[in-house]
């Protein structure tokens, strides 16, 4: 499958950009399912981050299961266009902010990178 089928991308940046907007959109829908299949996540006091964390894999593990059982389940009819991202609240002061953002900014740039180098030898 070509990711660009009329426009390459210009830069790493943009490749980058592509790649990353197309990754959060199938995980927000991912979470969408996972939420509307089980209500009880859904809910805003469901419980400590780590316990959130933890309930996830086991939800998506039953998921895959009812999926496999049943590869005509009603639920997977349904399309959840409505997905909201799930974001935790940290408190960071804002020295550690800067630090945390410059280091994530680093990452961001050295994943460009890579992408726009295999991009390129996958083109040639």
């Amino acid at each position: 499958m070509n990711e660009f089928t009329e426009h390459s991308p210009g830069n790493e940046n943009k490749l980058f950009n592509f790649r990353h907007s197309s990754l959060r959109t199938t995980i927000e829908q991912g979470f969408g399912i996972l939420k509307s299949r089980f209500r009880s996540i859904d809910k805003k006091s469901f419980g400590f981050y780590e316990t959130q964390v933890d309930v996830v894999l086991p939800c998506c593990i039953i998921h895959n299961y009812i999926i496999g059982v049943d590869p005509y389940d009603f639920f997977m009819e349904e399309i959840c266009s409505e997905s909201e991202p799930i974001r935790r609240t940290i408190n960071l002061s804002q020295r550690e902010e800067r630090e945390e953002n410059r280091e994530w900014i680093t990452k961001r740039e050295m994943i460009a990178s890579i992408m726009w180098n295999d991009y390129n030898t996958q083109r040639n």
